[in-house]
């Protein structure tokens, strides 16, 4: 959740009443109930069926307490995914988006549920779009409050460079900053932001930086009213979706906020189409990023909801030969691959760890090498970090996992995709649970 804008949702429960999800909601059985456990196992025993895998999917099937079992099933599937072939891996990954994006779409007017698949042939109000062109001159390089001041340029550089000697970050993470301080190549590009009210997200160096961007988030007149004006004072462009009877030019602001945004689960049809048509009229290449999260199961249902704007994204491009390319912020909550030298790192400041820290039993999350896995040299054995959260529970899980089988599909598909690791932030979405807000606040 450290990346994402949240949004209100029902508990990380199970079974749900029909009527409790509007719009995209979760399948329902023969007596209307829309079960949120039985889902997540279907989408992973797919998953371990397509990986050949049978036992691994009949033990996820029949797993009767799956809230408190799901971590270890899940650890299994993906390290049969990294021991696969890579034909056999990527047919696992389609599987899985494929069963996890297998919801219902509930129309608001109270017609019958279709499949969200063919949601896109019901008829809907279109999305108008609303543009305000900054005034202010654009940021060329960027710039970092820290610890009273503000780094950029060299003294950035130097506490990059600091960072990683300290094991703060990684090496290669320090380098890919350096690299994209410069922001002079951001103009003339569109960036779509799916949960543009993130508290990470992009949305404002953007603007700063003179670039186009298209925000998707939710009706907050409040906060759209704030966004308007600060995009005032920027070189950047920003769009807004608004209702069709607004002008794209209306001068009035505080109208203009009051109806902006959507509602990605209720509307989910009409945003794709909007989405679309921002990527068919941009001027050069666009980005999209997918910056959402939601409480329990909603999270796996706005996953779901994106991945329909990103797939509309991708087939809107291709119609109009644009150049497209995709971005997350995954969360490290789930099980990952890390590089050698962080797992070294892991076992090196474990040995170090003082005798209080021994007495609470933190376990390592590095898993033993796994030799052989596919693409990996066999003198390169593969490091999977496990680090499913209990407290996050099987939705957000299963949501993280479809953002990143979305964009693993991508990539091997020529896109270009940004998806690093998000790091643990002191954001609403975390510091609104208890224990993660005591452990980020340390002793």
């Amino acid at each position: 959740p450290n990346s994402a804008e949240r949004d209100t949702a029902t508990p990380n429960s199970g079974p749900i009443s029909s009527r409790d999800m509007p719009g995209v909601c979760f399948p329902a059985d023969t007596e209307g109930v829309r079960s949120t456990s039985a889902f997540g196992k279907e989408v992973f025993s797919a998953v371990a069926a397509a990986l050949g895998d049978e036992p691994l999917a009949q033990a996820i099937v029949s797993e009767k307490d799956w809230r408190h079992t799901y971590n270890a099933h899940m650890l299994k599937v993906f390290e049969a995914q990294l021991r696969a072939d890579p034909a056999v891996a990527l047919a696992s990954l389609k599987k899985g988006l494929e069963k996890a994006t297998a919801m219902d779409f509930e129309p608001k007017d109270g017609t019958p549920a279709v499949p969200l698949a063919v949601a896109g042939s019901i008829d809907v109000k279109p999305f108008g779009t609303w543009a305000i062109h900054g005034t202010g001159n654009a940021l060329k390089t960027i710039s970092v409050p820290y610890n009273g001041s503000v780094l950029s340029g060299a003294s950035l550089s130097f506490q990059l460079d600091k960072w990683a000697r300290r094991g703060t970050m990684e090496a290669d993470c320090a380098e890919a900053i350096k690299e994209g301080v410069r922001l002079d190549t951001f103009k003339g590009r569109t960036f779509i932001l799916i949960g543009a009210g993130s508290e990470l997200g992009p949305l404002r160096p953007l603007l700063l930086a003179g670039a186009t961007v298209a925000a998707v988030a939710t009706r907050k007149p409040q906060r759209w009213a704030e966004l308007i004006e600060f995009a005032q004072t920027t070189a950047g462009t920003l769009l807004l979706p608004v209702p069709s009877g607004v002008a794209s030019d209306c001068p009035d602001v505080a109208a203009v906020a009051a109806v902006a945004g959507a509602d990605i689960l209720a509307e989910t049809p009409a945003l794709a189409a909007w989405v679309a048509g921002v990527v068919r009229s941009s001027a050069g290449p666009v980005t999209l990023g997918t910056y959402l999260y939601a409480d329990g199961e909603a999270n796996v249902r706005i996953t779901a909801a994106a991945d329909v704007l990103t797939q509309a994204a991708m087939r809107a491009a291709a119609a109009s030969r644009r150049e497209l390319s995709l971005a997350y912020l995954p969360s490290q909550t789930v099980a990952h691959v890390i590089p050698a030298a962080a797992a070294e790192a892991q076992r090196a400041n474990a040995a170090k760890a003082p005798w209080w820290q021994s007495m609470m039993r933190y376990r390592l999350a590095i898993r033993p090498p796994l030799s052989g896995a596919a693409g990996s040299a066999a003198a390169e054995p593969t490091y999977v970090h496990d680090a499913y959260s209990m407290t996050q529970g099987p939705n957000y899980a299963l949501a993280q996992h479809m953002r990143q089988w979305r964009a693993m599909l991508a990539y091997t598909e020529g896109y270009a995709v940004s998806a690093p690791m998000a790091p643990a932030a002191r954001t609403a979405s975390m510091l609104h649970v208890h224990t993660v807000a005591t452990a980020l606040d340390g002793f």
